[in-house]
């Protein structure tokens, strides 16, 4: 009984933190989204702002400033639509990630096993690898 209810108890730990683990990838997920929308914008608005200022001189054509203000809006909405799938790969790719490393830890804990039940198996099978017999006790002698 001990053992199921350590199982279950480590089944739970293992959830949970595979949970967390998922909530924290999304998070950091968002954040590159708005870190990478408000790139995209400040640089739309900085195109926008140098356009206007442009139209308010004198010396251009209004038309032509207009036409590269919508050229800008343009590649600031092809880049705006970009930004979803640039953060569902980083969130998948910060997944694959976090099961990489489960892999390795797990693997590390293996061969830690390993290696501690080699070191057990060592000490009761000196016989298997030609080594001196152990002197019997001294005790009872048969008649």
């Amino acid at each position: 009984m001990p053992e199921n209810g350590t199982s279950r108890e480590e089944d739970l730990r293992r959830l949970l933190t595979d949970a967390i683990e998922v909530q924290l990838a999304a998070l950091k997920a968002g954040i590159s989204f708005w870190s990478e929308w408000i790139e995209q914008t400040s640089a739309f608005v900085q195109s926008a702002s140098k356009t206007l200022s442009n139209i308010n001189a004198e010396g251009q054509q209004a038309k032509d400033v207009l036409l590269e203000l919508v050229d800008a809006g343009r590649a600031s909405v092809r880049s705006m639509t970009e930004i979803p799938r640039n953060t569902a790969t980083r969130f998948i790719e910060e997944l694959d990630r976090l099961d990489k490393d489960k892999e390795a830890q797990a693997a590390a804990r293996k061969a830690t096993r390993a290696q501690a039940g080699a070191r057990a198996t060592g000490a009761r099978g000196s016989k298997a690898r030609g080594a001196a017999p152990r002197p019997r006790r001294a005790g009872r002698v048969k008649s």
